[in-house]
């Protein structure tokens, strides 16, 4: 074992004997790369009326062009807002196969939010669900590669926008629910665009396992593949679209709202065994806000799952006290 200097709280493995098979490397990371840029299309099986919460289809128009699809859902005489988001290889829905066996859905939580008082939008990212882009077969209007992370932030401004000019929610107070991808798109979003009008409505933040994308796709692959070629599918994204992977760590200093972090404490994809430290962890010391972290897992206070991590996007569907004392707490 190994540890990156250049990437904290990355402990590598020994090279496999894997690496070394002639042509292997070369061709899964060209696999690779694609499942990251043009993941297949997930479908929304179901929608918000099948909880009982009345709403509309939407198309928000991201400012590089893009338009997302995404759902209105309105709670008469509400003054606040929730906007959520969601990870790669899901949906606004969520994901009936999951990873790991683990499924998702995050109409529940909503659910408990639009039953507290809140009106909510939910979209899906450029690339994923019924929005335009991706590339080749996954496309839909025209080619735009998922950015996991790197580009979306434009899809989450697009949200802002389209709020700001809406008749019934553009004076609310707002909560941005951000997971995963969709969690660093966020962040990425306050350093991108500072000094955007609509930001003095967002009021606080959760981020529900945000990643250092680096370290995550080193993890995932030598799991899953017993390979290391985290710098391989880096370059070749590189070349082939112009961005690598997400760093939060490189924008999270411009968040200026409070903010909630959840992650499942033993995910095998954001934990170092060498060091015992979650790499949400980096992510929370370098928030310079007013912080909360939840841990989840099967010996938590709040006993929850099995410690894979798509139990985390599935906690406040469950557990929603902690998510609303947060809001309430920072929303009128």
């Amino acid at each position: 074992m190994s540890n990156d200097t250049c990437h904290p709280n990355l402990t590598r493995a020994p090279k496999g004997l894997v690496s070394h098979l002639p042509f292997l490397p070369k061709l899964l990371t060209k696999v690779i790369v694609n499942e990251r840029i043009a993941p297949a299309r997930l479908g929304n099986p179901k929608t918000p009326k099948d909880y009982g919460m009345p709403y509309q289809d939407i198309d928000i128009h991201t400012q590089d062009g893009v338009r997302l699809s995404g759902w209105e859902i309105i709670r008469t005489n509400s003054s606040k807002l929730a906007i959520i988001n969601h990870p790669l290889t899901c949906t606004r829905y969520g994901a009936v196969k999951g990873l790991d066996g683990v499924p998702v859905e995050f109409l529940p939580m909503a659910k408990h939010l639009y039953d507290a008082g809140f009106s909510i939008l939910m979209y899906d990212h450029r690339g994923q669900g019924d929005s335009d882009g991706g590339i080749g077969k996954t496309m839909i209007g025209h080619e735009v590669p998922v950015g996991a992370g790197v580009t979306e932030w434009q899809d989450l401004l697009g949200s802002l926008e389209y709020v700001s000019t809406h008749d019934l929610l553009k004076t609310n107070a707002i909560a941005l629910i951000s997971q995963c991808m969709g969690a660093n798109a966020a962040i990425t979003a306050w350093d991108k665009s500072p000094d955007a009008i609509f930001w003095g409505n967002v009021k606080c933040h959760v981020a529900i396992q945000p990643t250092l994308s680096y370290n995550m796709t080193y993890r995932f692959i030598h799991k899953k593949l017993h390979i290391d070629l985290v710098d391989q599918v880096e370059k070749a994204q590189f070349n082939k679209v112009g961005f690598g992977y997400s760093n939060v760590l490189e924008h999270i200093s411009q968040v200026r709202v409070p903010m909630l972090f959840c992650q499942v404490k033993d995910d095998q994809y954001t934990l170092d065994k060498t060091t015992g430290i979650n790499d949400v962890q980096l992510i929370y010391e370098a928030c310079p806000t007013t912080k909360t972290l939840i841990w989840v897992g099967p010996n938590e206070a709040k006993p929850f799952g099995s410690g894979k991590r798509f139990d985390g996007y599935g906690y406040f569907n469950h557990y929603p006290e902690e998510l609303l004392d947060f809001l309430n707490q920072h929303i009128d």
